[in-house]
């Protein structure tokens, strides 16, 4: 596509459901895949994209369940959502994307690092959801359904948080439709295994892979203790490198915008 202010809105069909997703920049130039987390949507990628629509071919999905993508009440299993973006790689022809994913997609990231190095380049995770994952359903549930019935202020304010857009549509999307109920709720309560297989996966990790750790102990505590990154950089693959940021939380995209976009150019150009 040639380059504009806003992005291209587009739709594709994987395994049977509509996924919608965004597109920055033009065809022919090396692409790069944004995978949001839980409770997001594509547009919480937009300062990543502005910055890099450049140089880059960029795709951002609304994961199954989020934003304008179909919401079904079941179907959210990992392997169900690592399918879609396997899927959606192929429909739309990226070459070996460059992967960049947070949180939820983080963790597909490390499968598809892993179990699918023939399709990606290599993989920039930010603070991926590991033990975590084993009592999430207890600690984010809650407050992602709650957040439907907050005022309009702290609605704005939270989404600002995550680095999204303050566009009246996109806030409307994560207002309501950003993420249905039945996908937070199937997501956090039938992927409490990945607690255990995580390590396998990051033991097997075949692409250069870039691993943010985010600071548990900051106000939106990240995913990962810094205690826990002694052990994973022990087990994990050769190919990946861990990088601590010392009190950012869990959305480090979004707090520190400038430094986040320089450490992934820095990580797509070594």
């Amino acid at each position: 596509m040639a380059s504009s202010e806003k992005p291209q809105s587009k739709f594709t069909e994987v395994q049977g459901i509509k996924l919608h997703y965004l597109e920055w920049g033009e065809t022919g130039k090396p692409d790069l895949l944004l995978v949001h987390g839980w409770t997001s949507f594509a547009s919480s990628w937009s300062t990543v994209a502005e910055y890099f629509r450049g140089r880059f071919h960029i795709v951002a999905p609304d994961l199954r369940g989020h934003g304008k993508s179909d919401k079904r009440q079941t179907g959210y299993r990992l392997r169900d959502f690592t399918e879609d973006v396997r899927q959606l790689i192929k429909n739309l022809e990226l070459r070996k994307p460059a992967y960049v994913g947070h949180s939820w997609g983080g963790n597909i990231g490390t499968v598809l690092a892993s179990d699918a190095p023939d399709l990606i380049s290599r993989a920039f995770l930010e603070d991926p959801v590991f033990w975590r994952m084993l009592h999430a359903f207890m600690t984010a549930l809650p407050g992602a359904l709650a957040r439907r019935n907050k005022p309009e202020a702290e609605i704005r304010a939270e989404a600002k948080q995550k680095g999204l857009s303050q566009s009246d549509e996109d806030m409307e999307v994560y207002r309501n439709h950003h993420f249905s109920a039945d996908a937070l709720t199937r997501l956090l309560t039938d992927n409490r295994d990945w607690a255990f297989a995580f390590e396998d996966h990051l033991k097997r990790i075949a692409v250069p892979t870039m691993l943010l750790v985010a600071d548990n102990k900051a106000a939106q505590p990240g995913a990962i203790m810094r205690e826990e990154m002694a052990y994973l950089q022990r087990i994990a693959s050769p190919q990946v490198k861990f990088d601590f940021w010392e009190g950012v939380g869990h959305g480090m995209k979004a707090a520190k915008p400038a430094e986040y976009n320089k450490a992934l150019e820095s990580w797509l150009l070594s």
